[in-house]
């Protein structure tokens, strides 16, 4: 790209023939539209002008720029931020100006085009798109391809596990001569295969390096990260965005702004933008599961210099991939776990976005590859330095397997980003420990259930197992949607080591992407609790699936028999909104002996949530068939997110002054954020794109307020002892910055008042000074002081200089008035 290229700013120019009048302009072709801000033109001509459109793309208002001598081609230069099937797409040509076109050419998000396109008929159709690639010039990490001298043969008719241990031999023996001869004194310190990807992790001294293959293939791909782990301060010329604001006054070690650009008042999409110090980081990445708009508002980002992901959940990962092919040499990081567990998480997100009808898919299978190839991990637990003077740290938040919190620190200030998690222990993870939380300027937390108490687990599981039992012994079979990432491993061992299942042939069948997770689990027990791994190893059976009590269906067509006797199904989505899960709904809704359980969370307007509210006799909807629902419907809470407790206690133990509540519907966040929590935080539930910055008070917050936030509950004083009594003498930090003091002293006297072994002070205002003349003793009283003025103190060396005193009262200072 040339220098010239790299120069160009987002812009549009309209050009639009018409006549003014009256803050509307008429067009030849009839169509009268509003003008925005004050219009100084007037009469016919030809105009330039800056349009403004709804989601269909039609012309709502226009602001008038100048006026032209002759007509002129209307072009736009902008990213694409979302494109939908119904042929527009949403071009983002600055912060304050997003215009939708309609155009039968087939653009991507997240890259910069230049428009050409004409007004017709009240919309701005595409003529010709040209894309920039604005972002050729960010410099990417060390990447090339590299083939082996000699092909390696794959025996097709073994089964895969035996090709895979075969594959994994194979390579070991031919490949990783070829990656030292390349790599001179890399050491390999992992190996693993991913679904037909072989992938080794090394290091020469302090550089790491990752090296994948396919399966079957010569080819290998070697991807460096950059050295000590901490990565430069990116600069990004994509668009007219302006830098970060300006810190010339502002002490960088200070500065500390969260945005969300997800996840606001609702569940879906999770993503932050945090600015601390001198960076810019991402944490998560997440997608909608339904609408027209699935992903964050990526628009809002300026530079990133990090991208940190809290766990493989699609709503906090499913965007990944399109984040990092907007900025390619940002770099990525997670934990172990979620990295094992994200390419199936994506490659599902991949397969749901071709499915879905409302927009285009939001990635490619390359783009997949790109982000899990560059994708780097830290451990959980461990202090890591990413950027010069940024601790990151990654804590167990005991929600899945690997999800962690995100705690930052630059400078003076710090911040915890919770992601999803929980505090109590569960089958397959191990709940989030209070005492790893540290104290935080900022804290944002999920709060999914709001003020909702959870009730107890170990019941809600009792009570499962015995409703899943009674319909098995009926001779019926139970559904249990699920989600596929935690729930649904976690249904299958309290099913397998549940006392009525473990001595009885029920086959418990599990379908849908819940297969290709358990097989994750399977192949990574190290991730799991030790418990799982000791299982494991006493009963030398995968703890999952061992093809006997649990087994897998692989094959759409085994479905069927699934239902054909007895059986409990575990399938995804857990909310009955796609998946294998409503082939079984379907199948077994209208069975007298039959029974659907809900096992957690369901978004209101879900067909899970409308499900578990609906009656025998009555008639539900899927895929446009009614069903009459003679089945059993229940549910029973076995989530994976916190209640109210859980969240006072990572509250009280992080002791933020701001507190930002995410991940959860309005009236749930609103529940929270009425209990107590205002007493001692600066409650903030924001909206998508709304900043909230460390020290900077909203609004509705009373100056009182403010004050008994920003200053201490308590401070220590220290106790002077002179001949004729004793000085309480109060820290000078107080009496300069706490405004509470000026009330304490305002007259020069305070009434102190015992509590049992406790010594209350108490302000004495003005008006309860009893109002008689003053006592005027034989002794040196403020009344016969020189500085004395009938009201304040004049001295300025006395501690109630210009302030209201009494006239009987005595000070240090004390001049007689001569």
């Amino acid at each position: 790209m040339t220098q010239s290229q790299q120069n160009l700013t987002t812009e549009i120019f309209c050009c639009l023939t018409g006549t003014i009048e009256k803050q509307f302009i008429t067009t030849v072709t009839g169509q009268e539209i509003k003008i925005r801000g004050n219009c100084e033109f007037e009469g016919s001509g030809i105009w330039s002008c800056i349009p403004a459109t709804d989601s269909n793309g039609e012309v709502t208002s226009v602001s008038i720029v100048s006026k032209l001598e002759s007509e002129q081609q209307s072009y736009c230069v902008g990213r694409v931020t979302q494109v939908a099937k119904r042929g527009t797409i949403l071009v983002k040509v600055s912060n304050s100006c997003k215009v939708t076109f309609v155009t039968t050419e087939v653009l991507h998000v997240s890259y910069v085009y230049r428009l050409e396109f004409d007004f017709t008929s009240e919309k701005l159709h595409v003529t010709a798109a040209t894309r920039l690639d604005y972002s050729s010039h960010q410099t990417a990490p060390l990447e090339v391809v590299i083939s082996a001298p000699k092909t390696v043969a794959v025996n097709t008719t073994t089964t895969i596990t035996t090709a895979s241990k075969t594959l994994e031999q194979l390579w070991r023996e031919k490949l990783e001569p070829l990656i030292l001869e390349q790599i001179p004194g890399i050491k390999i310190s992992n190996f693993d295969i991913f679904t037909g990807i072989l992938e080794w992790e090394g290091a020469v001294q302090e550089t790491k390096y990752r090296i994948q293959g396919t399966v079957g293939s010569t080819q290998l791909i070697i991807h460096q990260f950059s050295s000590n782990g901490k990565q430069p301060v990116l600069t990004n010329d994509l668009d007219d965005l302006d830098d970060l604001d300006d810190l010339d006054d502002v002490d960088v070690n200070d500065v500390l702004r969260v945005t969300p650009l997800g996840a606001a008042r609702s569940i879906g999409a999770s993503c932050f933008k945090v600015e601390i110090g001198k960076y810019e980081i991402v944490m998560d990445a997440g997608t909608r599961p339904k609408g027209d708009n699935p992903l964050p508002a990526f628009e809002l980002l300026k530079n990133p210099n990090l991208i940190l992901i809290t766990h493989a959940h699609s709503d906090h990962i499913g965007a990944l991939p399109v984040l990092h092919r907007m900025f390619k040499a940002t770099p990525m990081i997670c934990t172990p776990g979620t990295r094992h567990i994200a390419r199936v998480m994506l490659e599902d997100c991949l397969k749901v976005t071709l499915k879905n009808e409302d927009f285009e898919p939001l990635f490619e299978e390359q783009d997949l590859q790109q982000t899990l190839l560059h994708l780097e991990t830290q451990p959980i637990g461990v202090e890591f330095e990413p950027l010069p003077g940024l601790t990151v740290k990654f804590i167990n938040a005991g929600h899945i397997v690997g999800a962690a919190c995100i705690y930052l620190k630059y400078g003076n200030r710090s911040l915890l980003y919770t992601g999803d998690y929980n505090t109590t222990n569960s089958r397959t993870t191990v709940g989030l420990k209070l005492a790893d939380l540290p104290n935080a300027d900022i804290l944002i937390t999920e709060a999914t259930y709001g003020a909702a108490i959870h009730p107890s687990r170990k019941q809600q599981e009792t009570e499962l197992v015995q409703a899943v039992w009674n319909v098995i012994a009926s001779g019926g079979n139970v559904l249990i949607p699920a989600f596929a990432l935690g729930r649904a491993q976690e249904i299958i061992l309290l099913l397998k080591t549940s006392t009525s299942f473990a001595n009885n042939d029920i086959p418990i069948y599990v379908d849908g992407l819940v297969r290709k997770v358990t097989d994750v689990f399977n192949d990574n027990l190290e991730l799991l609790p030790e418990a799982i791994s000791n299982f494991a190893a006493n009963c030398r059976i995968p703890p999952f699936c061992d093809g006997k009590k649990v087994i897998f269906i692989n094959d759409t067509r085994e479905r069927p028999f699934a239902m054909a006797k007895p059986s409990v199904i575990i399938a995804s989505s857990g909310m009955l909104s796609g998946g294998a899960s409503v082939y079984y709904a379907k199948a077994l809704l209208e069975r007298d002996n039959a029974a659907i359980f809900m096992s957690g969370y369901t978004d209101e307007e879900s067909p899970g949530r409308l499900l578990q509210s609906m009656k025998s006799g009555e008639v539900v909807t899927l895929d446009g068939v009614d069903y009459t629902v003679k089945a059993d419907i229940r549910k029973f809470n076995l989530s994976a997110h916190t209640d109210r407790i859980g969240i006072g206690q990572v509250i009280a133990k992080v002791a933020p002054r701001h507190l930002i509540l995410i991940h959860g519907i309005p009236d749930s966040l609103y529940d929270l954020a009425r209990t107590d929590l205002q007493k001692n935080h600066v409650v903030h539930i924001p909206y998508c794109g709304e900043t909230i910055e460390y020290g900077v008070f909203p609004d509705f917050l009373s100056q009182k307020r403010q004050v008994e936030i920003e200053h201490p509950k308590e401070v220590e004083l220290e106790i002077v002892a002179e001949h004729d009594g004793a000085w309480i003498r109060i820290p000078q930090e107080v009496v300069d910055t706490d405004p509470r003091w000026q009330t304490l002293s305002q007259v020069g006297i305070i009434r102190a008042k015992w509590h049992r072994d406790s010594l209350m002070l108490m302000p004495i205002t003005r008006k309860q000074i009893p109002k008689k003349p003053p006592m005027i003793s034989s002794g040196n009283c403020c009344a016969k002081c020189k500085y004395f003025d009938g009201s304040l103190c004049l001295m300025p060396d006395s501690i109630f200089h210009n302030r209201q005193i009494a006239p009987e009262g005595i000070c240090p200072e004390f001049t007689l008035n001569s």
